[in-house]
C-alpha cells in the first residue's frame, strides 16, 4: 500500500514538471503583452500545434531522463564520479535533443510539416527551443531524483535508528527483570530463617510481584495506576523483612491514574533508597511517593551507610536512558534539607 503511494507520487511530481515549465513560459508569453512588448495578435500566430508537440516531447523527456537518471546513480553516484556523470548528464541533454532536432529536420524538408509564416520565430522553437528545454528537465529531474532518495535514505536512517532503540531499551528492562528477581531471592532466603508466616505471605506477594513483571515484558509504558500497585506490594515485602524500622506513604492524585510511565521505573527508585540508606531502630527509614506538577516524586528521609560502598549509579542511569529513549523529559534526582528527591515525569495518555 506504502509502495503504490510513493510510486503514484513519483509519477504526479514527473507529469508536473513540463506543466510547471510551459506554465512559466505561458506567463512569459502574457507579461510580453503586459509590458507591450509583444501583441495579442502576434502570440496568436505563434505555432500553437508545434507548441503542443514540445510539451508532449518535454513529458517524453521528463521520463526518459527519470529512467536515466535512477540507472546513472547506481552505476556512476555523483559522489563517486562526478566528472563522469557530468560528461555524461552533459551528452543526454545535446544528443537526445539533437536526434529531436534532426527528426523535425527530416519530416520539414520531405514536406510532411506545414509551411509557417514566421520562419524565424518557428525555427527557435524547433532548433533552439529543445536544447534549453533538455537542459532545464535535466536539471528538474536530478533535482527531483536526489530529493526521493535523501527522503528516503532519511526514513531508512530513522528506522534503523529506532529498532536501535527498541533493542537497547529491552536490553535495558530486561536487565532490570534479572536484577529485580535476584535481589528478591535474597531477600526471601534471609526471611526463611526468621519467619515461615512472613516467608509465606512475602512468596504469595512475591508471586504477584512476579506475574506483574511478567506481563509487562513487551510493554515499554504502563499506568501510573499499575506501576502504583506493582510498587505498593513490592514496598510490602521490606515492610515484612524490617517491620517497624521501615515505613511507606503513597498519595497519588487520582486523574493522573491514566498517565504513563515505564515499567519498574519505581522499583529502581526505592531499590536505590534501600540499598544506600541505614534501616535501623535508630535510624528508621520512610519513603514517601506523592504527586505534583505531573512528576511522581519519591522522597526518603537520608541516612547513608557509612560502610565503604561504591556506588556504580547503574540503576539511575538505565533510568535515564529509559527516558531518553522514548524521547521524553528525564527524571531528577537531588537531595534537599537532609532528603533524598527523586522526580519521575509522567507521560501523558496520549503519547502512547
Amino acid at each position: 500500500m506504502t509502495n503504490n503511494i510513493i510510486f503514484r507520487n513519483k509519477r504526479l511530481k514527473l507529469l508536473l514538471t513540463p506543466f510547471i515549465l510551459f506554465g512559466i513560459i505561458l506567463i512569459a508569453m502574457a507579461l510580453t503583452v503586459v509590458f507591450q512588448y509583444r501583441t495579442i495578435e502576434e502570440i496568436s500566430h505563434m505555432p500553437l500545434e508545434r507548441m503542443a508537440i514540445g510539451f508532449l516531447e518535454a513529458l517524453g523527456l521528463v521520463f526518459l531522463y527519470n529512467y536515466l537518471v535512477r540507472k546513472l546513480n547506481v552505476s556512476y553516484p555523483w559522489k563517486r564520479n562526478w566528472l563522469i556523470r557530468s560528461i555524461i548528464d552533459f551528452g543526454i541533454t545535446i544528443i537526445i535533443p539533437t536526434i529531436l532536432i534532426g527528426t523535425i529536420n527530416f519530416a520539414i524538408n520531405a514536406g510532411w510539416m506545414p509551411e509557417h509564416q514566421n520562419e524565424e520565430q518557428f525555427r527557435i522553437i524547433v532548433f533552439i527551443m529543445p536544447l534549453m528545454v533538455s537542459a532545464l528537465l535535466m536539471v528538474v529531474v536530478e533535482m527531483i531524483v536526489a530529493t526521493e532518495e535523501r527522503n528516503q535514505l532519511e526514513l531508512k536512517i530513522t528506522q534503523l535508528e529506532k529498532e536501535q532503540i527498541n533493542t537497547k531499551y529491552t536490553a535495558l528492562k530486561e536487565q532490570l527483570d534479572h536484577h529485580f528477581l535476584f535481589n528478591n531471592l535474597s531477600v526471601l532466603s534471609s526471611l526463611i530463617y526468621e519467619s515461615t508466616e512472613k516467608a509465606d505471605k512475602f512468596i504469595q506477594d512475591f508471586a504477584a510481584i512476579y506475574r506483574y513483571v511478567l506481563s509487562i515484558n513487551k510493554q515499554d509504558l504502563v499506568t501510573v495506576e499499575e506501576e502504583m500497585e506493582f510498587i505498593k506490594t513490592y514496598l510490602n515485602l521490606y515492610k515484612y523483612r524490617y517491620e517497624d524500622r521501615f515505613d511507606y506513604q503513597c498519595n497519588i492524585e487520582r486523574e493522573l491514574a491514566d498517565y504513563l510511565i515505564p515499567p519498574l521505573s519505581l522499583q529502581v527508585v526505592i531499590e536505590n533508597v534501600l540499598k544506600h540508606n541505614v534501616v535501623s531502630q535508630q535510624h528508621p527509614l520512610t519513603i514517601t511517593i506523592e504527586t505534583t506538577d505531573g512528576k511522581l516524586i519519591i522522597k526518603n528521609n537520608l541516612q547513608l551507610k557509612t560502610d565503604k560502598f561504591v556506588s556504580t549509579q547503574t540503576g539511575q542511569a538505565n533510568l535515564i536512558e529509559k527516558f531518553k529513549l522514548l524521547n521524553c523529559e528525564e527524571p531528577l534526582f537531588y537531595s534537599q534539607d537532609n532528603h533524598y528527591i527523586s522526580l519521575i515525569p509522567l507521560i501523558p495518555p496520549s503519547h502512547d
